[in-house]
Formats: C-alpha cells, structure tokens, sequence
C-alpha cells in the first residue's frame, strides 16, 4: 500500500520559464507561451523512503537537490507527478523560513505558530530551543545581524525541537563552526535512533557515508542512481573525479548530451574524455601560497590521475607552499607542499579551482590579545569574498577580548586567526586595538 511509505514521488517534474528581460515576464501574464524558455529544474523521479530510513541526496551542483528537497517539505509545489508524504515534514536550510527584521526570539514564535503551536506551548519550547542554539547572547539582536552559521543554528534548533516525523537536512551543518555540527549530527542520530525519517543534503561525501542508508543520485535533474551507499557512492566518486578534470565544454557537452538522454556518463567518459591527450606540460615553477577550500577535494599523486586521496578535514586551514603548476587538458593543476620544496613535504597536485591562492606569509603563531574596536567584520578568510563573511558588523562586540592564535600577512594587509562567539574567523587588524 503506498501510505506505507514515509514517502512516495512518481513522475515528479518542476519546471520553470525562463525570461530574457522583466517585459518579456510581463507581457508573459496576459499572452502565456508566447515568450520565455522552460528549464525543468526535476525530470520523471520516481523516489520511495521506507519509515526510518536516512536518504542523501548527492550530485554536483544544479542537478535539483535542493529542489526536490523544498517539494518534499511541501515549500514548492511540483509541476507534474505524485507526491505522497506520510508524516509532518521539516525543512532546515540556512536561514529557510527567517526573517530578517525578526528577532531571533521573533523568528521562533512565529515559525512556531505558523506550525500551528499555541502561545502556551511556544513558551514552553522556547527556553530549549535557545539553548540548542546557543544564541543566548544574540537571541533578541535582529536575525539580518546574524553569521550564516548563527542562522543555521537558530533555524536547526527549531526544527529539531518541532520534534518531526520527516527532517529534511539541506546543507544545514555546512556552516558554522565545527562543534555545533558534532552537536547536530549527535541529534540528528538520536533522531535516526528513534525511527525518524531523513533526507541529508551534503556536499560533504565523509558525512554521507557515515550518516545515510541510502543514495539518490541526481543529475541535471534526473535521477542517475538511487541504492544503498555502498553501491551509489563508489560510482558517484569516480564521476566526481573526472568531473572535476573535465574543461567548461566538455562539462557543457556532457550536460546536454545527458539531458537528452543520448549517453550515460560512462560512454561520454570512454567517447569523450579519457581518450583524448592529458598532458600539455610536466610543470612549471612556481612560487605562491595557499589554502585547500573544502573537504571534497582530491589531491592526486601523480598527473595521470591514477593514485588520489581526498583531503582530511584538519588539513583545511593550514597554508602550502605551492611549488609547480602544471595545464592538464586545459585545466591548471599545482603542486602543494607542506615545505618550501617541491621535493620534501609534498602532498601532491590538486586542481585550480579547490585552491585559494594569494601571496600571503605567515608571521608568527603566537597568542596575541585584543579589543575589538566594533568597527568592520569577520570572514572565514583573511581574503574572503562576500560569501565568507561571518560577522559583516563588529559593533555587537565592542569592547569584547579577542585572542589570536595566528597572524598573517596578505598583501599590505596584516589579519589575526582567533575565535569569535564560537566561530574560527579572521579580523583585520585595523578593527582591532592590542591590549
């Protein structure tokens, strides 16, 4: 019987219209098929969850994870299929559901009712929900004013204290720092414990492994593979590599050639890819600095590809030395070394685009204290862009201490490494006044 199911899609598609310009929408309203393009974000899936059962969603980006996560938690509505969900569902995504002129305290009362709780009930919830969240301090500063990570907490720990039959996990730990995600995923087992229901969406391929029972792969939004871990990941590890090498049009050529449904992903590998000639040079020297992005990253032995290991986690915020570089079918590869050689201490080549590079030297680890001046923002990274703020307004912490464990120099910019309200951050030193 379906209803048996936690949840049941068939045949589920989302499609959007695309418009070149706001006219095009407009006169789109009173003449409907006139203009704009359809872009199915989902095609056809077909998707089963048993009761308790903890499902990842993986593919690269764009392939409609998030998507079919939103239509699962009944935030989006599906364009064509069936969608039968056993169960209340509840989505946590960073800052899903938040409003940013609320109140921390604010956003919890009114989620809450909008779930249906009474006034009664909400106060009775509250207390453990801010204490989860660990946002004490911060609970009554408005939400606008929060880090990615602070929202993610608050929005976690209202999830998880609503207490649902189905949790729907979107890159929700993917932020913050690292002891809340320990905390979370310590939750989210007690949840599995219990019986709960779980869609985990990760780019982080370790937590998916030691979390999930089962993958569905999506790809351009259709589904690739869907079976347990052991079965789909192998396989979606070894698409990622060879993704990863792959230039923007062979990317663009596999995509439609996908979509279409001419050929799976490992006949365009054999016709496409592996056939063609790897090496354009052996490596050239170079003399630059850098940083490895995330924990997806594959650092490879050699250029031919034939021997990698994926980065541990603790070899994140530490700074190479990056020796040579090296064109590999049209894509940059650098050698990093954990000394200034390229013969001792190398780790091995890693690809341009898991790099952070800067010329950038390290002066000193030694424990520094500071006064925050309540001036400028914290980032991830003493050269981050916009999306590696954490703190874009220090006047929260005015006056507070703040004790620095690293100092960097990067260009004419010197920047500290410390710990803010629970978050590893990197403040310039113009925002702050040493003790």
């Amino acid at each position: 019987m379906i209803m048996e199911k936690a949840i049941v899609l068939k045949g589920v598609s989302k499609k959007y219209t695309l418009y070149n310009n706001a006219k095009e929408r407009l006169i789109s309203i009173v003449a409907p098929g006139k203009y704009g393009e359809d872009f199915y974000a989902l095609r056809d899936v077909d998707f089963e969850a048993d009761h308790g059962e903890v499902i990842g969603f993986i593919g690269t980006n764009g392939s409609g994870k998030s998507t079919l996560s939103n239509i699962i938690a009944g935030i989006i509505p599906e364009t064509e299929g069936l969608v039968q969900i056993n169960g209340q569902a509840s989505l946590i995504a960073v800052a899903a559901g938040l409003k940013n002129d609320l109140t921390g305290r604010e956003n919890i009362e009114l989620k809450l009712l909008m779930l249906g709780f009474t006034r009664k009930e909400i106060k009775e919830m509250e207390d453990a929900i801010i204490e989860f969240s660990e946002l004490e301090k911060f609970i009554d500063q408005p939400v606008k004013s929060y880090s990615s990570g602070m929202k993610s907490r608050l929005g976690f720990s209202i999830s998880v204290n609503v207490d649902p039959e189905i949790l729907i996990i979107d890159e929700a730990l993917s932020v913050g720092d690292k002891a809340f995600a320990e905390k979370s995923l310590d939750k989210m087992n007690e949840f599995k414990n219990k019986g709960k229901t779980m869609i985990f969406v990760s780019h982080s391929i370790n937590q998916m492994k030691k979390f999930c029972d089962k993958l569905l792969w999506l790809e351009f939004g259709k589904v690739k593979m869907y079976g347990d871990v052991e079965t789909v990941m192998p396989e979606y590890e070894r698409f990622l590599s060879i993704w990863k090498r792959m230039n923007k049009a062979d990317r663009n050529n596999y995509r439609d050639e996908a979509v279409r449904g001419i050929l799976n992903y490992k006949q365009f590998i054999n016709h496409h890819y592996e056939s063609k000639k790897l090496h354009d040079n052996k490596g050239r020297f170079t003399s630059k600095m850098g940083r490895i992005k995330n924990d997806q990253a594959l650092i490879y032995s050699n250029l031919d590809f034939t021997d990698k290991c994926k980065v541990e986690t603790e070899k994140l915020l530490k700074t190479y030395f990056i020796k040579k570089s090296a064109n590999v079918n049209n894509e940059k590869y650098f050698l990093l070394s954990e000394k200034p050689s390229s013969v001792h201490g190398v780790l091995g080549w890693i690809s341009e685009e898991d790099l952070d590079l800067r010329n950038l030297t390290l002066i000193d680890e030694d424990t520094k204290h500071f006064i925050i001046l309540g001036k400028g923002r914290a980032l991830r990274k003493p050269w981050g862009l916009k999306k590696d703020i954490l703190y874009k307004d220090l006047s929260i912490f005015k006056g507070d201490t703040f004790i620095a464990t690293r100092t960097e120099k990067v260009g004419k910019s010197t920047w500290y490494y410390g710990v803010l309200h629970d978050e590893n951050v990197w403040i310039r030193n113009v925002f702050l006044d040493e003790k």
